[in-house]
């Protein structure tokens, strides 16, 4: 007996309001799990350089530099997926407490993980990464433009800002997030400046 042309299509949408339904609960259970997810991992035997501004630093360890108007500082790295999804890093995030922090990153690129010349590395493009696997980058790191410089006084006594992490955009199934990478220990020591350090660095 064939079953009238009602319940047919009755029976049709059911399966297709099932079918939407798991694919919601899918889409939520995977946007939940990547987004309480750190798959990110960094090598902490990163390398440090500096451009001419920053040429004397001293012989401290870590390294101590003062916030310069063209200081920059370069920190080669690798980069891991540690997670068990395939992931894309698509670039720099915003570094937390920007307002309070003298040196930003302002540039990625990939390199090999442990040369810190700029000239030998190439401009970032998103990148894939499987599970399990790394790439080498270079963060630039540069003079805040947004840094309050009513945090200092003439003479900012106090302890300096350690440089030892960066923030990095990255996808998951093209869902988005962001991770900050620590390194562990401080690799630069950026003297507390003065106020007026400050005005003319961001000036």
């Amino acid at each position: 007996m064939i079953p009238p042309q009602g319940e047919h299509g009755g029976a049709l949408a059911k399966l297709l309001g099932t079918l939407i339904v798991l694919l919601l609960l899918v889409s939520g259970g995977l946007f939940a799990y990547t987004r309480t997810q750190n798959p990110l991992g960094v090598d902490e035997n990163a390398g440090v350089g500096f451009n001419g501004a920053l040429a004397d630093h001293g012989t401290q360890s870590p390294p101590v530099v003062q916030l310069e108007p063209n200081g920059q500082i370069y920190l080669a790295t690798t980069v891991r997926n540690d997670g068990d999804l395939p992931i894309t890093i698509t670039g720099l995030g915003q570094p937390p407490d920007e307002q309070q922090t003298p040196y930003i990153p302002v540039g990625l690129y990939l390199g090999d993980g442990t040369t810190t010349d700029p000239n030998a590395a190439v401009p970032f493009s998103p990148t894939k990464l499987q599970p399990k696997t790394g790439i080498g980058i270079l963060v630039q790191y540069a003079a805040n433009s947004k840094l309050i410089c009513s945090l200092f006084t003439d003479t900012s006594e106090g302890s300096g800002t350690d440089i030892k992490s960066f923030t990095l955009k990255y996808t998951t199934f093209g869902i988005p997030d962001t991770q900050t990478l620590d390194l562990g220990r401080a690799f630069v020591t950026v003297a507390r400046p003065t106020r007026t350090q400050c005005e003319q660095a961001i000036a």
